[in-house]
């Protein structure tokens, strides 16, 4: 048997019960996030600064956010919170080269060089009526599609 002393002894019990925490807390919880994937428009961790479309700007002024200029009749901070918790369903969409996108948004984030361009294209199918009620998105330079809602592509690209 160990010869240690009661001090030892504590400090050994100590270290023994914050590793039994880790295993039993901090392991299956890492494993839970690693396994249902999320998709975002921005990651979890980034914090939005200014999001660019091709008529205005969404920026962060001090605590609030502005629209430059202010011409649409949009809440400046429910579209930063739509662009900031957005959840996203990937599309098994098929690459056509005839592809064209409808709006296309510049998001920086804060500590990031540079941004992130976002690309919303119409329905695969213009024959189908259920198609033409959703969009696809894609994040330039990557080659995954994300379906959004015709109410989704309103809120976030300000179509109208």
């Amino acid at each position: 048997m160990l010869k240690l002393s009661r001090r030892n002894w504590n400090n050994v019990l100590i270290f023994a019960v914050l590793i039994l925490m880790f295993v039993l807390y901090g392991i299956p919880q890492r494993l839970q996030q690693k396994m249902a994937p999320e998709h975002r428009l921005i990651p979890a961790d980034s914090q939005l600064l200014m999001v660019g479309f091709a008529s205005a700007r969404l920026v962060k002024a001090g605590p609030q956010w502005q629209l430059q200029p202010a011409t649409h009749n949009v809440d400046a901070a429910q579209l930063a919170l739509a662009w900031q918790y957005s959840q996203l369903i990937p599309a098994d969409a098929v690459p056509m080269q005839s592809r064209v996108p409808v709006a296309q948004a510049s998001v920086q984030l804060v500590g990031e060089t540079s941004p992130i361009i976002w690309l919303l294209y119409p329905g695969d199918d213009p024959a189908n009526a259920a198609a033409q009620a959703r969009y696809l998105l894609q994040q330039a330079g990557q080659s995954q599609f994300y379906q959004l809602s015709k109410q989704q592509a309103a809120q976030l690209f300000m179509l109208e």
